[in-house]
């Protein structure tokens, strides 16, 4: 599993429960067009989506996310991992 978690909920606009619409909004309206000027992002809002359509050709791959208190965390689950004996030994 990998686990990001990011500092801050999510803006009011997004519906979490309605996140498969690749819903997104600019937290930072001033900073963000200068990343797409320089090339550090190539489109604004776009992220969600990328991440939805990237994931198809991982069927294995479950994508989870959750707001924790004050932070977004999102989880990338390997399907049907099962820990071996012998990994279960050396993390103890």
């Amino acid at each position: 599993m990998v686990e990001i978690t990011s500092p801050g909920k999510l803006m009011p606009s997004i519906d979490f429960n309605d996140m498969e619409a690749r819903q997104s909004d600019i937290r930072n309206k001033i900073i963000a067009p200068v990343f797409k000027k320089i090339g550090v992002i190539e489109q604004l809002d776009n992220g969600h989506k990328l991440i939805f359509d990237e994931l198809k050709g991982y069927p294995e791959i479950e994508f989870r996310w959750s707001e924790k208190g004050l932070s977004f965390q999102v989880q990338f689950i390997r399907k049907n991992f099962v820990v071996q004996p012998e990994q279960a030994q050396s993390q103890q």
